[in-house]
């Protein structure tokens, strides 16, 4: 009886050594064998029950293991196909075992029955179930169990009995927390296995997807699934660390305004609600009171670029490792497809840039107006860059102090041209004075207001450099967006290619001053007048407004050439285009006709009003004296003829009235103003 209780024994320990053996399979068959497991060890503990009732057959109350094996039969085939109740009932099966061996040793013969091998297949047992801690525990409840049903605490054979089965029990323990230690690094494993398997799979379809928010979402949802958090959340940032979208998933979206929080993570971290960096953060805090215990925060980055940040919370208190596995893996993708995307958004950006750089080009060679150059760049910019405001402010090469706003549209509308002081504190002037460009966001009082006086929210000011000297500045802003540093950098690139247009429409405006400027007076010289007389009869006809024209006509030229020289006589027709220059509008044209005579064009002036001015500059020639070489030269005159434009009316007609009238002042004695009738 002894050897079949030992043969039992042996082929318990087989039976468990290979299914064990198998658990140390491939993580692919983990799953299959675990509820095999269960299964084998159930069956062998009916195989063990079934030998201690045969043993206590012949007992009078044999009957009782017997039943209890038949209960155990009948119980096992309702939980045999439910692994999980399997696994709980196997272990607590195994204090019944004990009290049924114990029953089974005292029924056939105590000290002498060979029962007492079958607690063998307790410490098995114990080995696939059980800790160290366990094991001891089981060892002392054999000893006690042996004890109680043998009676023999006074034998030496029970306490030889005892250690080694003590013996036993312990190595069992050992053997059953390396076991386990294997049996989860194997579950860790094939974990992993599977989510990297479902990351390659992810990867693969997510390159299919153009929109990078469509991306983030759905990497986004599968981080919360695959890491079985609560409650997920994505921060996006830009380039100044402004927060520049938020979406959470799980859980309802927070009424917060989402601020970017004093703690941003720079590797993966786990918090929990005790931690500062937890309550520090109001999305933390509603996370917390919505049940959730740990969380999970990962950076967004690439080398140096740092696009945000997820975080996975848990209503768990505690993050295992294969969970912070899933999170980073899926971090790193999601850091990877930023990268893919602003590299995108990089090479768009200067396709877009290279194509308006191309349209600049046509701009600078096309337009020489400077009007009209303007108006092409405002045009060129804003079909790239969207914006409320656009001016260009010019140098004053002769008034350093000052810049000249020469083209401003604000709000849909042009307004003409001011004068405004260089202020070093003021947004234009400090760009101007150190060559610098800048970005202004927010609603900041940086300047002087002009135009439609609004506020703008986002500002950018870039210089205008030529060879090295600044022209001026260019400015776009915006009353209802915030520019970026990308925006700027746009912006001074369109500056450069402004720069040469400006310059080479400032050289032509020069030499266009220089052909239409009498050399010796700095008055319009013919060709000037014909233009500027020619543009003011038409608007006269146009609107209705009147016109005057002036012809000056000097008395005294001759004689001063002929009794001081030439030079003299050029001095005296520079103080004549003085005096005139003096006593006319900003708005009337006065030039050089020819040798000694001048015209002046007097827009929206009535006949009397022209001889108002011309008698003043008469008055003033006539009492104005000068020196040369040691001579005072007094007494010069002129001769004015004044006349007003009348409808139908040509240039020529008009030059002629004026002609015969200054000729009636010649004749009328000269010195003197007269209107044509």
């Amino acid at each position: 009886m002894q050897e079949f209780a030992l043969l039992c024994q042996i082929f318990f320990t087989v039976a468990i050594g290979r299914q064990v053996g198998g658990l140390w399979k491939p993580a692919s068959a983990y799953t299959f064998n675990r509820g095999r497991f269960h299964n084998l060890v159930f069956g062998l503990r009916g195989l063990l029950w079934l030998v201690a009732a045969v043993f206590a057959w012949g007992h009078p109350f044999g009957v009782i293991p017997l039943v209890l094996w038949l209960l155990l039969m009948a119980f096992g085939a309702f939980i045999w196909r439910r692994p999980n109740w399997l696994e709980v009932s196997n272990q607590l099966l195994i204090v019944v075992d004990l009290v049924l061996l114990s029953i089974a040793i005292s029924m056939t013969g105590g000290i002498h029955s060979p029962v007492y091998l079958l607690y063998g297949g307790e410490a098995l047992f114990l080995t696939v179930y059980g800790t160290l801690r366990y094991s001891s525990a089981g060892a002392l409840a054999v000893i006690l169990a042996y004890g109680f049903s043998t009676g023999a605490w006074d034998l030496k054979i029970f306490w030889w009995r005892m250690a080694i089965m003590a013996i036993y029990l312990f190595a069992a323990g050992g053997l059953g927390r390396e076991y386990r230690l294997t049996r989860y690094r194997n579950r860790e494993n094939y974990q992993k296995l599977d989510q990297i398997s479902r990351l390659k799979v992810l990867q693969e379809s997510i390159m299919q997807e153009q929109d990078i928010n469509i991306v983030l979402m759905r990497l986004l949802e599968e981080s919360r699934s695959m890491s079985r958090a609560d409650a997920a959340y994505l921060v996006r940032v830009d380039a100044q660390r402004r927060i520049s979208g938020f979406t959470i998933q799980g859980v309802a979206t927070p009424e917060l305004t989402i601020e970017p929080p004093e703690h941003v993570p720079s590797s993966l971290e786990i918090l929990t609600p005790a931690e500062e960096a937890w309550n520090a953060w109001p999305l933390h805090h509603y996370l917390y009171e919505l049940g959730m215990r740990s969380l999970i925060l990962v950076p967004l980055h690439y080398e140096e670029s740092f696009y945000g940040w997820m975080g996975l919370s848990f209503v768990s208190p505690e993050v295992n490792d294969t969970q912070s596995f899933i999170v980073q893996n899926l971090a790193d993708v999601m850091s990877m497809q930023l990268r893919f995307d602003e590299s995108q958004s990089v090479a768009s950006k200067r396709g877009q840039l290279l194509a308006i750089l191309e349209r600049m080009g046509r701009i600078v060679n096309r337009n020489l107006e400077m009007e009209q150059l303007f108006r092409s760049l405002r045009k060129a910019v804003a079909d790239v860059l969207e914006n409320d405001s656009f001016f260009v402010a010019l140098t004053l090469p002769d008034d350093p102090a000052h810049c000249l706003m020469q083209y401003l549209w604000d709000d849909g509308e042009e307004y003409p041209p001011e004068i405004f002081p260089v202020e070093p504190n003021g947004l234009t002037g400090s760009v101007i004075i150190s060559g610098k460009p800048s970005l202004i966001n927010g609603r900041k009082q940086v300047g002087t207001l002009t135009g439609s006086y609004k506020e703008p929210l986002g500002m950018l000011v870039v210089p205008l450099i030529h060879e090295g000297r600044v022209l001026g500045a260019m400015s776009v802003q915006s009353y209802r967006i915030e520019y970026d540093p990308d925006h700027l950098e746009f912006l001074s690139a369109i500056a450069s290619q402004a720069s040469i247009a400006i310059r080479n429409a400032q050289m032509y405006q020069q030499t266009q001053e220089i052909a239409l400027t009498d050399y010796l007076t700095g008055l319009g010289n013919s060709r000037r007048f014909n233009l500027v007389v020619q543009s003011a009869v038409e608007m006269a006809e146009e609107t209705g407004q009147p016109l005057s024209l002036l012809l000056i006509d000097s008395d005294s030229l001759k004689s001063i050439n002929d009794r001081f020289g030439h030079r003299a006589g050029d001095l005296h027709l520079q103080r004549v285009a003085q005096v005139i220059r003096e006593n006319i509008r900003e708005d009337d044209v006065a030039c050089r006709y020819a040798g000694d005579e001048f015209v002046v064009v007097l827009p929206k002036s009535h006949l009397d009003d022209a001889l108002q001015v011309g008698e003043r500059i008469r008055h003033e020639i006539e009492t104005h004296q000068f020196e040369w070489s040691d001579t005072l030269i007094l007494g010069s005159t002129i001769s004015v003829g004044a006349a007003q434009f009348q409808a139908g009316m040509t240039v020529d007609a008009l030059f002629q009235a004026a002609d015969r009238a200054m000729y009636n002042a010649k004749q009328g004695g000269k010195n003197r103003v007269a209107a044509a009738r």
